[in-house]
């Protein structure tokens, strides 16, 4: 590693030469300028050295743009920077004043990459951010040639994220991507090892985004993450700001797509996003694309959208629009209607309508009232309120449904119509049927006594 150290700052000692144009410094003193080959270089002591080179423990350090690399020919690097100890940054930039970037990089050849970073170690990332002004990107990539990338990371140790990012200043974004190349990513993260993650980005100030991207080239990915190592996800956001979001993904072009996350280890997640601020979102997506879907989800063998939520009666899923399925499978199976009651209820207690239309347990044999069943745990609830149901029961009105039984008036068997007994809450079988007054059909049995047996709502 030191071999090639020294080759690295030769060769630069010998271009400022060629050139005619060398800057020497020692410690913190005024810079000199030089010409010719008597500009020195020392790898460990400390004696003069170029300016934005150092010998230990950075290669490169200084101020005022100390390192500025321009290349134009193809299948050049700007800058290439290889590390191979521990706790080794590829490339440390820190900037404290308005307006300065850690890194700016320009490309616009094609198949260019604004950054490229490859690592091996455990615990490394290939691209690692912190920004705490106002207004600043903790990684901020604009590529124009087709084919390029505004950010290609790729790791393989464990516990390693392809880009890492915090922001702590307001209307900041963690990582910022604007691809208008055909064919371009803004950023493509790889990663391999157990436990990494493709892109970690942090925001705390209001306003700011963990990860905004966008594309207006044909076949452009606003975000392509794949990963292969166990728990480990494509993209992680997490935001605890104000209006706040942990993903952004806007895509004009056709066959764009605003977030896409393939995955193949176990316990891995295409997309995880956890918000905790008030109006934050988990992720949105803009699609403005004919055929452009703002949640693609493709899995063969588990879910390809998974939404839970902790809100009481609080939605998964929420769309002002249709919900198309071309097939679909509830667990439970029951349809039921939130309605007020005048007391509270348990399962599978029968409810007949009451005064006003508020419902109540029944207590009278053969009631024309009967109106349903509570439900245990409906699969379809009609009338469910964003901020909950006080004074409301889940009454089963469809469907099959667990229901409170009586044989006073004889034992239950499968497919016997059921009726409202005396016993209040509960149901019978109906030997003498009348129109209004049947409840379902039984599909279990009850020899005496009482009990609880599966149910067909079916109300007549």
């Amino acid at each position: 590693m030191k071999k090639q150290i020294v080759s690295i700052l030769v060769m630069l000692a010998l271009v400022s030469a060629i050139v005619g144009i060398g800057t020497a410094s020692t410690g913190n003193q005024n810079n000199t300028t030089q010409s010719g080959l008597n500009n020195s270089i020392t790898v460990n002591g400390s004696t003069a050295s170029h300016t934005g080179i150092s010998s230990a423990p950075t290669g490169i350090y200084g101020t005022d743009n100390p390192l500025s690399a321009s290349t134009t020919s193809d299948y050049k690097t700007a800058i290439s920077a290889l590390t191979s100890g521990q706790y080794s940054y590829g490339l440390n930039a820190e900037t404290h004043g308005t307006g300065s970037d850690g890194v700016d990089v320009y490309t616009g050849g094609q198949y260019s990459d604004g950054v490229d970073a490859l690592t091996y170690g455990d615990s490394s990332h290939g691209v690692y951010s912190q920004t705490i002004g106002t207004g600043s990107d903790g990684v901020y990539a604009k590529t124009t040639g087709q084919g390029s990338v505004g950010v290609y990371s790729q790791t393989s140790g464990s516990l390693s994220n392809g880009v890492n990012a915090y922001t702590f200043g307001s209307n900041s974004n963690g990582v910022y991507a604007k691809t208008t190349g055909i064919g371009s990513d803004g950023v493509y993260i790889s990663t391999a090892g157990t436990g990494s993650s493709g892109v970690e980005a942090g925001t705390t100030g209001p306003n700011s985004d963990g990860f905004d991207a966008f594309t207006a080239g044909s076949t452009s990915h606003g975000v392509y993450s794949q990963t292969t190592g166990s728990s480990s996800d494509g993209v992680y956001a997490k935001t605890g700001g104000s209006t706040s979001h942990g993903v952004i993904a806007v895509t004009n072009g056709p066959s764009s797509y605003g977030l896409y996350g393939a995955t193949s280890g176990d316990n891995s997640d295409g997309v995880i996003a956890v918000t905790s601020g008030a109006n934050a979102f988990g992720l949105v997506g803009y699609t403005y694309g004919t055929g452009a879907w703002g949640v693609y989800a493709n899995s063969d063998k588990s879910y390809g959208l998974y939404a839970s939520t902790g809100v009481p009666n609080g939605y998964g899923i929420y769309t002002p629009n249709y919900i198309y399925a071309k097939g679909t499978k509830i667990p439970n199976s029951d349809v039921a209607e939130y309605m007020p009651v005048t007391e509270n209820v348990t399962p599978g207690t029968v409810m007949v309508i009451g005064k006003g239309g508020v419902l109540h347990p029944s207590s009278v044999a053969n009631d024309t009232h009967v109106a349903g069943i509570v439900s245990t745990e409906p699969g379809v609830s009609l009338g469910a309120k964003e901020g909950g149901n006080p004074g409301e029961a889940i009454i089963a009105v469809a469907g099959r449904v667990p229901c409170k039984v009586d044989a006073s008036n004889g034992p239950i068997e499968e497919g016997d119509l059921l009726t409202t007994s005396n016993n209040p809450g509960y149901a019978m079988k109906a030997t003498d049927p009348k129109i209004g007054t049947i409840l379902g059909k039984a599909m279990g049995t009850l020899e005496s006594g009482t009990g609880t047996i599966e149910v067909i709502v079916t109300l007549q």
